[in-house]
């Protein structure tokens, strides 16, 4: 009965439009009471859930994404991109796909990523007679690979969550990161013969060279969190410490792009984005604990074990499961409250964690461009001023492409384990 009345109340909650940290901390109470439990532990539960040093990662991630954004960090990898693919039939499009993926290697947060391009590409390529729909979509897809090629917040979440290593996480998410990025060039080609689309002037690999030798500062931050990570060096944690403070080196001393009185308004502009989803981590975790508490892992392995055959199915059940919930619940809470049902069905199915946890993040990240909760897709309609609905036939064909992405790794566990296996083999 607790269990029924757990979920029966938080998504009526949702359905009169509460909000989910409110709805997620309303029904766990709710549940406290019946089950006679003592308030303090739920205030306990709400408290542990903050109380994460890895959860310390986020601010720094987000604060070094911002300054990347201020400065003139966005423009340079733009050219170093454009030098790159820009002669490629369809151009701009492959510009924004290889932009999105050298800006996730910098900052893990794929709303930022829309912010940064979005703003410079969408009206760029509308310019260029690209059509609204299409430019829209492709913005909102390419960004989601900052919540997929390392360093990513969502795996800094798993990791914490899940008791998974994050390093681990990090190699695991590369080459699918990449995939996603190849396949949406290949369709934008496709897309662009049939359009016209336009390419830019090829200006020869000298160009490639100078605006190589102007992006390399910033190119270096991922090889700096990877392998201050991967050695062992520092934590992620630390790790976003070192990226933030190299981070503003560039801007403030090297580069001199942004004035040093404005350090104050990028520290409150990211506290606030880092302070909106806490009550929602809090509740979550409170939310999570209960699953536990009232056995709702073991009752889901019982109900599941009749098609528990193979890793293969539980993690497609994993992907329909998060596929559902990425439309109507942020990221970060829908994997602290459901990680204790996929580590059960992992541990009974004996599928790979990491593996599982790139699954589950990729998954997650679709959630950022589908309706009525996608903050990507509509970042990037609003710097477009177009209706979501107007653009939804055209995201619907790059859904399909990553959901295909998604099988692959699931079929093909290489693609994600290669990597951690190669450079971390006593962490897999």
């Amino acid at each position: 009965m607790s269990v029924a009345v757990l979920f029966t109340s938080f998504f009526l909650l949702l359905l009169l439009r509460v909000p989910i940290a409110m709805a997620l901390g309303l029904s766990g109470f709710l549940v406290v009471f019946i089950e006679g439990l003592n308030p303090i532990v739920a205030i306990s539960r709400l408290y542990e859930g903050l109380n994460s040093f890895p959860l310390l990662a986020v601010p720094f991630f987000l604060l070094a994404g911002q300054l990347m954004n201020a400065g003139e960090v966005t423009d340079r990898i733009m050219n170093f991109a454009m030098a790159l693919v820009g002669h490629i039939k369809g151009g701009l499009a492959h510009v924004n796909v290889v932009v999105s993926m050298l800006f996730a290697g910098m900052s893990g947060s794929a709303v930022a990523d829309t912010a940064g391009v979005g703003a410079i590409l969408i009206p760029s390529m509308k310019s260029r007679g690209y059509s609204e729909t299409f430019v829209v979509a492709l913005t909102a897809a390419s960004s989601t690979m900052g919540a997929i090629i390392p360093p990513s917040i969502l795996m800094v979440i798993y990791g914490a969550a899940g008791n998974v290593s994050i390093g681990a996480l990090f190699l695991a998410g590369a080459i699918p990161g990449l995939l996603v990025g190849l396949v949406q060039m290949a369709y934008s080609f496709v897309h662009a013969i049939y359009n016209g689309s336009p390419s830019e002037p090829w200006k020869g690999a000298s160009e490639i060279a100078r605006t190589g030798r102007a992006a390399i500062g910033p190119l270096i931050v991922p090889a700096i969190i990877l392998g201050g990570v991967l050695s062992g060096q520092f934590t992620a944690t630390e790790a976003g410490m070192v990226a933030t403070v190299y981070t503003a080196f560039l801007i403030f001393i090297v580069y001199r792009s942004f004035p040093i009185r404005s350090i104050p308004r990028l520290l409150s502009e990211t506290v606030v984005n880092y302070s909106l989803p806490l009550l929602a981590v809090a509740a979550a975790s409170f939310f999570g604990w209960l699953l536990a508490f009232l056995e709702v892992p073991d009752m889901a392995v019982r109900f599941a074990e009749p098609a528990l055959g193979s890793p293969e199915t539980t993690l497609i059940a994993i992907m329909a499961l998060f596929l559902v919930l990425g439309t109507f619940l942020d990221a970060v809470p829908a994997i602290i409250i459901f990680m204790p049902i996929v580590s059960r069905l992992v541990e009974a199915s004996g599928a790979h964690p990491v593996q599982t946890g790139i699954v589950v993040i990729m998954t997650l990240a679709l959630g950022l461009v589908t309706p009525p909760y996608g903050l990507c897709l509509l970042v990037a309609s609003m710097i477009s001023k177009i209706s979501v609905v107007k653009v939804m036939p055209q995201m619907l064909i790059f859904l399909a492409l990553m959901i295909l992405v998604i099988l692959a790794v699931i079929f093909f566990p290489a693609l994600s384990l290669w990597l951690p296996k190669l450079l971390m083999p006593r962490l897999i």
